[in-house]
């Protein structure tokens, strides 16, 4: 696999979200130079319409903009989240910490969801308490 370039990244935000202005490719390219690669800047911009399609699935309409993802973007330059291992090394943690948490709701932390999880069982009726139920 070829390494995308800024051209790319560039591409990827027109096709995904909306055209970009001069200003904006401005703001990627330095976001470049302070050592962030063009995988990493898109990488944010796949996160923030992840957000978005997170977002319509629970009802809402979450419009993505270019300061959202400019924010992503600094945040991860803050936290060293500048190469293709460091976000990776990200990436993983995240979603470690994500299918933990949800482990965790369920009262289960090494146990996997099942289908029989979610199948609906008809509840049984105690006779012995109560001996004139129908079935």
């Amino acid at each position: 696999m070829v390494d995308p370039k800024m051209d790319d990244v560039f591409t990827l935000y027109q096709q995904k979200v909306a055209l970009l202005t001069s200003a904006q490719k401005q703001k990627l390219c330095e976001a470049h130079d302070e050592g962030m690669t063009p995988f990493v800047i898109g990488c944010a911009i796949l996160k923030a319409l992840q957000e978005q399609r997170r977002s319509r699935m629970q009802g809402k309409n979450k419009r993505i903009s270019f300061n959202y993802i400019h924010t992503i973007i600094q945040d991860w330059l803050n936290h060293g989240i500048t190469t293709d291992e460091h976000f990776y090394a990200y990436w993983s943690a995240v979603n470690e910490d994500q299918t933990s948490a949800g482990r965790e709701v369920r009262g289960q932390t090494k146990e996997k969801i099942r289908t029989e999880d979610f199948t609906y069982k008809k509840p049984q009726q105690d006779r012995s308490r109560f001996p004139f139920l129908d079935d």
